[in-house]
């Protein structure tokens, strides 16, 4: 197995979107089970937010929020923990030689290139930046008037949390437009392989059903069946 390949662009594109991926995972992950966001307060922190002048309607609005930000942040937990390790995957464990494998090849062509490595991390990075940003926007925009009160509250989690869905939302998405402009297409390869594959199996099949009906004339005596004559 070769580890870390560098040899072209593919790679080498494949390998960056890796490490930014897995870096984004992290920052997600850090975020969602720390609670240094707001005055070392975070997601799982009960805030106490009634005032004299909210309406129960209001107080409504303001849970419904905190609720929302959880269930956004556990599913862009579960969904950084799977993309981190799908990072690592196509990072240390995915070869130039693993492309051309005759499975994944005719998977490729099947599906549009949808499961080549870029085009899958993209789709997973994506979708947990996006997950990610709808919990951090509802924290965001609940603690609002806190934020610009004291700009300088904001803790580390809050930070990392941002730095992280920009990673796999925005930066993620202009490396990929990058490889696209970059990198050749590589299905026309893998077209021309499936083809060659295709024909090399047709030569091998009709070699050896030409070999299995073919016998030599001394064979053929052999396996003939013998007649027998009764004497007189």
């Amino acid at each position: 197995m070769k580890f870390l390949e560098l040899g072209d662009s593919i790679s080498r594109f494949r390998l960056g979107q890796s490490c930014l991926g897995f870096a984004g995972c992290l920052f997600v992950c850090y975020a969602v089970c720390t609670p240094f966001w707001l005055k070392d307060r975070g997601l799982w922190t009960e805030w106490n937010t009634t005032r004299s002048d909210q309406t129960n309607r209001k107080d409504d609005l303001v849970f419904s929020a905190m609720e929302a930000e959880r269930v956004f942040g556990v599913i862009s937990f579960l969904m950084a923990v799977s993309t981190g390790a799908l990072c690592l995957v196509f990072a240390l464990c995915w070869t130039s030689e693993t492309v051309r494998s005759y499975s994944n090849t005719r998977s490729l062509l099947m599906a549009g290139q949808a499961l080549y490595p870029t085009t899958l991390l993209l789709l997973t990075m994506a979708s947990t930046g996006f997950f990610f940003l709808l919990s951090w926007s509802f924290f965001t925009h609940q603690h609002l008037e806190e934020i610009r009160q004291d700009f300088s509250s904001l803790g580390s989690s809050y930070w990392l949390g941002a730095l992280g869905w920009i990673l796999l939302l925005v930066v993620e998405a202009i490396v990929f437009i990058a490889e696209q402009i970059i990198v050749p297409d590589i299905l026309p390869d893998l077209e021309k392989a499936v083809e060659s594959w295709r024909i090399s199996s047709q030569f091998e099949a009709a070699k050896r059903s030409f070999s299995e009906g073919y016998y030599p004339a001394s064979t053929k005596s052999i396996l003939a069946p013998k007649r027998y004559t009764s004497v007189p």
